[in-house]
């Protein structure tokens, strides 16, 4: 192979890894930048005014509810709305911070059943509707709050 051809194939090599490498930079510099400017799910449906809407809507219905009602027996429908919209909060990307006892504490010797936990699910998602939530930012809450099935069932 002749000098310039070798030449040329490294200059074309190089160049070419220039311009991934200043991609790449690039690219990080503009995904940096645009989750800088990201807002978190909290602050996209409203923060706590909605979070406080949302499940004020949900636990009237659910302490009626006559197949899960009782479970909510003797705790204050504002000491629950308090512990959900921090809990939710938290997970969305908001600043609270939940400090609430853990699922598996609270929900322990209940046993709670799958079809209850869904009863309690509808009622969520009900009260998302109502407070004008899309179908988009109600699957992603619950998507975060899924989790806490496996910590609230059969116990």
């Amino acid at each position: 192979m002749s000098t310039y051809l070798h030449k040329k194939r490294i200059t074309t090599a190089v160049i070419t890894l220039l311009f991934t490498l200043l991609g790449g930079i690039s690219g990080c510099s503009n995904t940096h930048t645009a989750k800088q400017n990201a807002t978190s799910l909290y602050d996209e449906i409203g923060g706590s005014k909605t979070l406080n809407t949302l499940f004020g809507v949900a636990i009237n219905r659910i302490y009626k509810d006559p197949v899960i009602g009782h479970y909510f027996n003797g705790v204050p429908k504002s000491h629950l709305r308090k512990q959900l919209v921090s809990q939710t909060c938290e997970l969305i990307g908001g600043p609270c911070v939940y400090e609430g006892k853990a699922m598996l504490e609270t929900h322990k010797d209940l046993n709670i059943k799958e079809r209850e936990f869904y009863i309690l699910v509808e009622y969520v998602q009900d009260a998302m509707r109502y407070v004008g939530l899309t179908y988009q930012q109600e699957n992603q809450i619950l998507q975060k709050l899924a989790p806490i099935k496996s910590e609230t069932i059969y116990l």
